[in-house]
């Protein structure tokens, strides 16, 4: 198997069962890049954090089944792109907070003889608190024992935006309006992070390619704590619509590759029991792109990029 070009897909993770959901947070809380505070501060807040909050968050897991679906759905994916790029490539999965963890995954290519490596971030929009973070591991772990060709973010892919697109259609219905709903940032994390911008590039593109099919309008999800973060929030752009007269809305949630605890738990649990006091009268919610053969065409053309344009850097030198 030597010479053959690895491909990695890189994600955070997230709890496979309630005993991994209080060192999830922790780990999570730990990264700087999430938790901008110096050491020794940060690891004990974050493990502070994660004892006050891990019994409630369970709970959240319990409702969507137990655990994160997200190691199941990036396994799928990564058959899905290993279809489509062929032989040629070693196609595996890796996350920074939860099995199969990145060093591991690093060892298991090492080990069949992978010298180039491709870095796949399941993040449309990339950012330093999540992209960052992924790449950052994986730099460690490899420590330059592979040539390592990173994918940039794909915020207007095609395939990815097609995905969308086709969710959004799906569960259309009777809806008045869409509401493209990304993850939200702190507001002085966002002001120094490309985040923003790709946020805004898969919303143009939404935009363009639902043309006359529904109105569109952007919110951000998943607030934590009581300082600002970027705007307008999910709720109060509910709050907004229904007062103008749109309250049967659909919800397209954009900055995620597989369903998670902010998608199945916050948009399809918690939501719907807060549009009637929010003026509207109901919401409905579109898929992530997961397996959309349109979005793994997307995601195997990103390693084709990647790989070409690290042989053009080397024929450069």
């Amino acid at each position: 198997m030597t010479g053959r070009i690895g491909v990695l897909l890189l994600n955070l993770g997230g709890p496979a069962g309630p005993d991994e959901v209080r060192p999830f947070i922790r780990d999570l809380l730990s990264e700087p890049a999430v938790l901008g505070l110096p050491w020794p501060l940060r690891p004990a807040l974050a493990s502070f954090i994660a004892s006050l909050r891990f019994r409630k968050v369970i709970t959240h897991y319990d409702a969507i089944g137990g655990a994160s679906p997200i190691g199941e759905c990036t396994a799928a994916q990564a058959e899905g792109v290993a279809a489509r790029l062929g032989p040629g490539f070693v196609v595996r999965h890796a996350f920074r907070f939860s099995a199969p963890r990145i060093p591991q995954i690093v060892e298991a290519l090492a080990a069949q003889g992978v010298r180039r490596l491709v870095a796949l971030p399941l993040f449309p929009q990339a950012s330093r608190s999540t992209t960052g973070v992924v790449l950052a591991a994986l730099e460690k772990a490899v420590m330059g024992r592979m040539e390592i060709a990173a994918c940039g973010s794909h915020a207007g892919a095609d395939g990815y935006i097609e995905a969308l697109a086709d969710g959004i259609l799906s569960r259309l219905g009777d809806a008045q309006h869409v509401i493209v709903s990304a993850h939200g940032l702190p507001a002085k994390l966002a002001s120094r992070d490309t985040y923003l911008p790709d946020v805004k590039r898969t919303f143009a593109a939404l935009e363009k390619r639902l043309a006359g099919r529904a109105p569109l309008s952007l919110a951000f999800q998943s607030r934590l704590g009581r300082g600002k973060w970027t705007e307008p929030y999910l709720t109060d752009e509910i709050a907004r619509l229904a007062s103008t007269g749109s309250r049967r809305l659909l919800v397209a949630p954009v900055s995620f590759a597989c369903e998670n605890l902010e998608t199945l738990y916050e948009l399809d649990i918690e939501l719907p029991l807060l549009v009637r006091s929010l003026g509207a009268l109901s919401i409905a919610r579109a898929p992530v792109p997961g397996t959309h053969p349109a979005y793994l065409a997307a995601l195997a053309g990103l390693v084709r990029r990647a790989l070409e344009d690290a042989g053009e850097a080397r024929h450069a030198v």
